[in-house]
């Protein structure tokens, strides 16, 4: 375990030891402290040093990565040359750099690796798609997030981090990107931002993608106070002839032509079990969806910081800038 913080402790760790029987051998964490209380609660035999030493361990097999953002990448790209099978937490990456250089890394090793993108994972999101068939045709989803409160001071503010675009706006652009790869990924997008703060540009933000092909797609981020459980969101979603409604992950409604179908979920499934549990299990994704979705966050992230309202992007051309040039298919 490379991070050893709350998420890494209270979700990762959980999951892991009470879900799959797997042990951990060993953690690390910048901050001592952290570390001594992740070994101390999951019963480690030592801590390491730093992360290089966790990663050429030959007793480690799986490196899971939860610590800051900005160190995401550069750790996966370590694990995977050292022949690990890696979960990197979200975001992936928070420059194109990073992203190019951990998608090379990928390809070069060929080694396994995981994205901790949870929402595709969910049961809400699964039962969907078996309502979903035609994906060809223009998707429209809205998502109302009420987020968490953050401070001046933490750590998401810094500018190296990838303001909060990347600490949680990625999800719901990542949950779109994942939809529309059950199709053709549409390449090119208008982008429109508008934020109720001109200092504090990623809290309180309404986003708005339009693709070339009719996909429309809102995302309202909001911290105006505390939500009393959390983040709380509602996804509202029409393609083609279904119509459905997600509300926190707890329940879902589903209308089709004269059918509908209400799921409930306790308790509350954002997919965070699935997520974690991909190495061991068959729910994986492909790879490629969290590559997209980091270009277009990335993207979005820049507009903020530059004070950009307005944006065309092209999935095809931010690749190429990347200096990456897989084959990609697109509408």
């Amino acid at each position: 375990m490379i991070g050893c913080g709350q998420f890494a402790f209270a979700t990762i760790g959980f999951f892991i030891n009470s879900c799959c029987g797997k042990r951990f051998r060993t953690c690390f964490d910048v901050s001592e402290d952290a570390a001594q209380s992740f070994a101390a609660f999951f019963g480690l035999d030592e801590i390491s040093t730093s992360a290089s030493d966790a990663m050429i361990d030959s007793r480690v097999r799986y490196v899971y990565i939860a610590s800051n953002h900005a160190s995401h990448a550069p750790y996966a790209i370590e694990a995977l040359h050292a022949g690990k099978t890696v979960y990197i937490e979200k975001p992936i990456a928070v420059t194109p750099k990073q992203l190019a250089e951990l998608s090379r890394a990928v390809r070069v090793t060929q080694r396994p690796i995981y994205a901790g993108y949870n929402r595709p994972h969910s049961m809400a999101i699964k039962y969907l798609r078996g309502w979903c068939d035609e994906p060809e045709t223009p998707l429209t989803m809205s998502c109302f997030i009420s987020g968490h409160q953050l401070g001046g001071e933490h750590w998401y503010r810094r500018p190296e981090e990838g303001t909060r675009i990347c600490g949680n706006v990625g999800h719901w652009l990542d949950l779109m990107v994942h939809l529309l790869y059950w199709g053709k990924m549409p390449d090119r997008w208008r982008i429109i931002l508008a934020w109720s703060d001109d200092n504090v540009r990623d809290d309180d933000l309404a986003i708005s993608l339009c693709s070339s092909r009719g996909d429309l797609v809102n995302i309202v981020l909001t911290a105006r106070s505390e939500p009393f459980e959390g983040i709380n969101e509602t996804i509202n979603i029409q393609w083609g002839k279904t119509i459905a409604k997600i509300d926190d992950f707890r329940r879902m409604t589903v209308w089709k032509g004269c059918k509908l179908k209400q799921y409930r979920f306790w308790p509350k499934d954002v997919g965070h079990k699935a997520a974690i549990l991909q190495p061991f299990s068959n729910s994986k994704r492909e790879w490629h969806e969290v590559e997209l979705s980091t270009l277009l966050m990335l993207r979005i992230a820049e507009m903020v910081v530059l004070k950009e309202k307005e944006s065309e992007f092209s999935f095809k051309n931010e690749w190429a800038k990347a200096g990456l040039d897989d084959e990609i298919f697109y509408q």
